[in-house]
């Protein structure tokens, strides 16, 4: 087991926050008030859930910065809350921190050593959900920041000098990293609001005269650009984007990097493993990533299946579900979930296939496809249409256009393997980190 209980300090003097709002004192001073009241209070485990970046990342600070553990909820719903109290053995405690006391107080100024955790504290992220219930993965602050240091040096260099803007949202081990703890950790600016839309992301680079600007994305966020990319008058500001939480399909990737003039950088990994492997496709047919530092990868015996040896896990290796091409330790392709072969008729079928030869239609914007039924399995396909299939659609019954659909695909997949049943909601479902959620995708057939 590996195990880091090294203090890590955070410097006031290297956070720079670039919204013309915030500043370092201001966040210093939330932290000590912050800090000051947990130290007092008898809960240990604390629920954190807060939309605005200054104050979550303040808090999550003072937090852990008073010993006290972190559980991170994806989002704020009702039933979502319910069901993490329900499971994670913790006494969680909210009511004993009064934000207005934090925020209005002017608490003694404090060295820079106050912001000072224990790499054994505790973090605990919820994976997606998009099937079943999520799963508790329970970090240590150390593995958070072992990564942290790893983007610093894959990255640090190509976005010195750049201001770091965010779409996602820093409740995930994603968001967190790249937009809280990599910039806080290392001294990059950064805004902290999430900019949903890219009119947001176009007004804040004009309005703060940001300059260079690298930007922290989703799969589902970028391929919504493809067609109509407001961010094209500003792309001599751009110089990098992330993307990470999914596949980016490849055509997209190759065509931002050329709206846009800029390099764009895959992240894979998952809550569970952190990042593993990075890459930046040159052209649609360079699909090989590599690893991160000090992280390795390997076949598990007999199989295709990735055996993954990382310095931020604890217990390795780790035995993953993804299949993997292996051209060396350090380099590798992927070859799809194993999970991903599914059995309809007792014809074997990649479900990853099916999407991809559907996204060559051209109605199709993005489209999943999943099974459904219980005793008899067959595909569903959620479609969402581009604006050629939208009018398309109009202009035939339903069920002549789902035929469409299913005579497009017969082309590669027998009869009995096909869709049977099609859905076209205006926008596939997303969750806040940018995956699929397929219990919403699942629902359409209901």
């Amino acid at each position: 087991m590996q195990m880091d209980l090294t203090s890590y300090l955070i410097d006031p003097n290297d956070i720079q926050f670039v919204d013309g709002v915030h500043d370092s004192e201001e966040w210093f001073n939330i932290v000590a008030g912050y800090r000051t009241q947990l130290m007092q209070s008898s809960s240990h485990s604390w629920l954190l859930f807060e939309s605005d970046t200054f104050m979550f990342s303040a808090m999550f600070c003072a937090l852990l910065a008073a010993g006290k553990s972190i559980v991170l909820p994806q989002n704020a719903q009702p039933e979502h809350i319910r069901d993490i109290k329900n499971r994670v053995q913790a006494s969680i405690g909210s009511a004993d921190i009064d934000p207005d006391i934090v925020t209005k107080t002017s608490w003694p100024k404090l060295p820079a050593t106050i912001v000072n955790i224990s790499g054994n504290a505790n973090v605990t992220f919820f994976t997606s959900g998009s099937t079943g219930q999520a799963k508790v993965i329970e970090k240590k602050f150390w593995q958070l920041q072992t990564e942290v240091n790893s983007l610093e040096v894959n990255f640090g260099a190509i976005i010195k000098g750049s201001t770091l803007l965010s779409t996602v949202s820093h409740q995930h081990i994603y968001g967190l990293l790249f937009k809280v703890l990599w910039p806080i950790s290392k001294g990059h600016r950064f805004v902290c609001q999430a900019l949903e839309y890219p009119e947001h992301i176009v007004n804040k680079i004009t309005t703060q005269k940001l300059g260079a600007v690298a930007l922290v994305a989703s799969p589902a966020h970028l391929h919504r650009l493809f067609l109509d990319n407001p961010l094209i008058p500003c792309k001599q500001h751009i110089n990098n984007i992330f993307s990470s939480g999914g596949p980016l399909d490849a055509d997209k990737n190759i065509s931002l990097q050329q709206q846009l003039q800029c390099r764009l950088i895959e992240v894979y990994g998952s809550t569970e493993t952190g990042g593993i492997g990075w890459r930046h496709r040159d052209s649609i047919d360079d699909d090989i990533w590599q690893t991160f530092e000090e992280v390795s990868v390997a076949l598990q015996p007999g199989t295709e299946l990735l055996l993954l040896s990382s310095p931020y896990i604890i217990n390795n290796p780790f035995y993953g579900d993804d299949k993997i091409e292996l051209l060396s330790s350090q380099k590798f392709r992927l070859l799809g979930r194993a999970d991903d072969i599914v059995k309809i008729e007792e014809k074997r079928i990649s479900l990853q296939e099916v999407q991809l030869r559907c996204k060559q239609h051209e109605y199709v914007q993005d489209v999943c496809v999943i099974v459904i039924g219980e005793n008899r399995k067959q595909l569903a396909a959620v479609i969402e249409l581009n604006d050629l299939g939208k009018q398309a659609k109009e202009t035939m019954p339903l069920h002549l256009f789902n035929r469409l659909f299913r005579g497009f695909l017969a082309q590669w997949f027998e009869a009995v393997t096909l869709p049977k049943k099609f859905r076209y909601p205006l926008q596939i479902p997303y969750n806040a980190q940018g995956k699929l959620n397929r219990q919403a995708m699942e629902s359409y057939f209901e």
